[in-house]
């Protein structure tokens, strides 16, 4: 059996970020609104990067 890896706290915060962003984005440039699409942009860059700063320091921690 494979072992299951446990993914820490930040790295799910970062991914949840990455989504929830990637939603405001969508629902931003459906309804016309560009600041709501422009907030949505830099929660999904903040997500993005949290979960990649996360995942390079657990790797080189390893």
């Amino acid at each position: 059996m494979k072992k299951k890896s446990n993914m820490p706290g930040s790295a799910r915060a970062g991914l949840v970020l990455l989504v929830l962003g990637a939603i405001i984005v969508s629902t931003g440039t459906f309804t016309e609104r560009e600041v709501l699409s422009i907030y949505g942009f830099i929660m999904a860059i903040m997500g993005f990067s949290l979960y990649m700063i996360t995942s390079i320091y657990i790797k080189k921690r390893r």
